[in-house]
């Protein structure tokens, strides 16, 4: 969700059954993110790193896995179905 508009990260969790505005609240209390002046979800890199890292875990097939990380991957996994 990084550089995300609040709005939409939002939108996308409210169904998750999550406290989302107290979610972002602590993680920006904890300087973990900020909303930017525009509205955006800007994450500290070793955040984002760290979810790449814990999504790449899931497993080698990136058509496994929760979320895909980049075009290339998006790309296969497309080609592939």
């Amino acid at each position: 969700f990084n550089n995300a508009p609040i709005g939409n990260v939002k939108t996308f969790l409210v169904d998750k059954n999550l406290d989302v505005v107290n979610g972002l609240k602590t993680l920006a209390d904890k300087s973990l993110m900020h909303i930017s002046t525009v509205g955006r979800i800007v994450m500290h890199c070793l955040v984002q790193q760290l979810g790449t890292h814990i999504v790449l875990e899931q497993s080698d097939e990136p058509g496994k896995r929760q979320f895909l990380i980049d075009a290339e991957e998006i790309r296969d996994v497309l080609a592939n179905e």
